[in-house]
């Protein structure tokens, strides 16, 4: 049987920003959100036994109402960062500070999320319980009453109509980041003690949130059993990246030129490394890794769009699948970087340029190209942003294209069914290096921008040649002509 949460808002209102844009509201209500308020009504090993269970399903499907109105209200609170200057009397160390609270005002109070994941009684007892125990969701104002059910049907989801005749409720379901119309904060296997850590730390949850695309479900094109089939070739057609965590950090007031790529990432790699220590894990500093894809670090830069000048616009940590202590040992050294006392800006030292600051801001959307999605989702066609290393120096310019698909099967890819090789650019913005650019550790190797294109779509980050943990060979998704990207 699935699983069924509904959460009845009572006050016909909810009240929860999203988290990388305070003005707006968020819709429709993150799993996540819910997640962790079940988190904090865990009493026992049976809630907690429970709420493993429900990390490990697949997303859920959302029922809520369409795109609701949104309300804004601005006053000057307590805010929580400390200040030596902090001059309330009530609370020592702080201060005010101008607040917008937004809320989403649906068509219809109620929500509903299902998990298809098959549970029994005690378990669909244990998160009803925990449920009964939420006073609210969002801020404290955002009164709900929430409970959880098995919905005793064989196939729920399939059952589900696009719309809820009567009540002005439609249903979300999870999509690729490509195909999303919003994306929305998702449990996932692991998230429970990801947020125990977070607590332990005094740092909030949604700095290890990760990102699930979501669409209103659109209307069926075709019969039933041919729709499904269509629907799972395409899921087979995508190959997954070997990268699940993408952290981007934007700049702050500063536009680096590309050719700062390495002295940036190199900057920002050996700070994770202080900070990780000397249990820094192998696939951190690349020693002893025994031929597993390593953390990289990378530059992102403005590119592909008809104005784009190839300017950074942040940096980013790409981190491959991983045992959950090793995944956590990194996530921990990275976010452990962020000043509390400067709202989680970073500082790195920058061998000749100086302080750089940036800051973590994850579901960040704008601007597109410093969003974790710009950067992983699906596409048959992958273009340099940075030039390819090449592994190898080919003996004879034919061999060229052979080595560069050669780069591409190193690194675990399909070998591509095109290639194209240029000493100059091949979308806007692609940065051009000279061979002082590069890692030092790759000089006198040859390097060429690279456009591929592959039978099936590929997801991203896509990283190849000898200084793609630095960022230098970082291709970017771009549209196949006549087709989807």
């Amino acid at each position: 049987m699935a699983v069924e949460i509904s959460i009845e808002l009572l006050s016909g209102s909810y009240d929860a920003a999203e988290v990388d844009d305070r003005e707006h509201a968020e819709w429709p209500p993150h799993p996540a959100r819910l997640f962790c308020a079940l988190v904090a009504a865990a009493r026992g090993e049976a809630d907690r036994v429970a709420l493993r269970w429900l990390e490990a399903q697949p997303p859920p499907i959302i029922l809520a109402a369409g795109q609701p109105r949104e309300s804004r209200r601005a006053a000057y609170v307590v805010v929580n960062s400390l200040s030596a200057k902090g001059g309330n009397q009530t609370h020592p160390a702080r201060t005010n500070g101008l607040r917008v609270r937004t809320r989403a005002l649906p068509a219809h109070p109620r929500v509903t999320m299902i998990w298809a994941g098959t549970a029994d009684s005690d378990l669909v007892s244990s998160l009803d319980a925990m449920a009964h125990r939420i006073p609210y969701l969002g801020r404290s104002t955002g009164v709900a009453l929430v409970a959880a059910s098995a919905t005793g049907d064989e196939q729920p989801l399939d059952a589900i109509p696009d719309a809820i005749p009567g009540d002005g409720r439609e249903r979300f379901e999870p999509c690729d980041l490509l195909s999303r119309e919003v994306s929305v904060r998702v449990p996932y296997p692991g998230f429970l003690g990801e947020l125990d850590a977070q607590f332990e730390a005094g740092r909030p949850a949604w700095e290890v949130s990760r990102y699930q695309g979501y669409r209103r479900r659109p209307p069926a094109s075709g019969t039933g059993t041919a729709a499904k089939a269509d629907r799972g070739v395409a899921d087979e057609l995508l190959i997954p990246s070997v990268y699940t965590d993408v952290l981007v950090f934007q700049f702050s007031g500063l536009k680096p030129q590309a050719r700062l790529t390495v002295r940036l990432t190199e900057a920002f790699r050996s700070a994770v490394l202080k900070a990780a220590g000397g249990d820094a894990p192998a696939v951190l500093h690349g020693h002893g890794a025994d031929g597993r894809p390593h953390v990289a670090f990378l530059a992102l830069p403005d590119v592909g769009g008809d104005h784009s000048d190839g300017h950074l616009l942040g940096l980013a940590v790409a981190v491959p699948e991983l045992p959950a202590s090793e995944r956590q040992a990194v996530l921990h050294a990275v976010l452990g970087l962020r000043r509390q006392d400067l709202n989680g800006v970073v500082e790195l030292r920058v061998p000749q340029i100086g302080l750089v600051e940036v800051i973590y801001q994850p579901g960040l959307v704008r601007p597109w190209g410093a969003s974790a999605e710009r950067w992983r989702r699906g596409s048959r066609r992958w273009v340099s942003a940075t030039p390819m290393i090449l592994d190898r120096y080919p003996k004879r310019p034919e061999q060229l294209e052979a080595e560069v698909r050669a780069g591409f099967r190193r690194v675990g890819l399909p070998e591509p069914v095109s290639v194209e090789a240029s000493t100059e650019p091949l979308m806007p913005g692609a940065a051009r290096l000279r061979p002082l650019d590069l890692p030092s550790q790759t000089k006198g190797r040859l390097f060429r921008h690279v456009a591929v294109t592959f039978d099936r779509r590929v997801s991203g980050p896509v990283l190849v040649g000898a200084g793609r943990y630095l960022g230098v060979g970082l291709l970017a998704p771009v549209p196949v002509r006549g087709g989807d990207v």
